[in-house]
């Protein structure tokens, strides 16, 4: 392969990967065309991009771009997978597609330039999502928030329910004392 041909191919991963610095690298040996064919389709649908590496060029791009560590992985037949909703989300869907075809193994790869091994993929699959962990955050950041208006709005309410109260039992107080009482005193008055 010509020196040309190999920048081309460099820079086409480069561009494909565009600056993602997770990605993880699986052994795709043993599965039948068929299934690597599924595997890929069930990957796309939920954009996690595949492609499969030439080892020298791969190291020379992963180095670019400072996970030269990741190296150590791209031994024998290495197939690259990045993008998706996150790290955690690209890493479960792995997991699920490797545990459901037993075929593929996890070699190891990178999680924003910290390079891991397959035991810590694993671990990586047991986080909740990027979504859920905002969620988290969010309803965290609020709680105190929440507290204080409840807090606040404690006195107003049990003095809203006292006026309530109060002008609810008053007229019907008055009202009934009121004209019994107008009727009993002005005959009283004009004796």
């Amino acid at each position: 392969m010509s020196k040309y041909v190999k920048e081309m191919m460099m820079d086409q991963f480069k561009t494909d990967l565009n600056g993602d610095r997770s990605v993880l690298i699986l052994d795709l040996k043993g599965l039948d065309a068929i299934a690597e064919h599924q595997l890929r389709r069930d990957l796309r649908k939920k954009s996690i991009k595949v492609r499969a590496l030439k080892n020298s060029l791969a190291r020379r791009v992963f180095t670019d771009m400072g996970i030269g560590g990741i190296s150590k992985y791209l031994e024998g037949p290495s197939v690259a997978v990045w993008g998706g909703a996150g790290v955690a989300e690209l890493a479960k869907e792995i997991w699920d597609q490797v545990k459901k075809l037993k075929k593929p193994e996890i070699k190891g790869g990178a999680v924003d330039g910290v390079v891991i091994g397959p035991a810590q993929v694993e671990d990586i699959t047991k986080l909740p999502s990027r979504e859920a962990l905002i969620g988290r955050v969010v309803s965290l950041a609020l709680a105190p928030a929440g507290r204080i208006v409840s807090l606040a709005n404690a006195p107003a309410a049990g003095l809203m329910s006292q006026l309530k109260t109060m002008s609810e039992g008053a007229p019907g107080a008055e009202g009934e004392s009121t004209p019994s009482g107008e009727g009993e005193s002005a005959p009283a008055e004009g004796a």
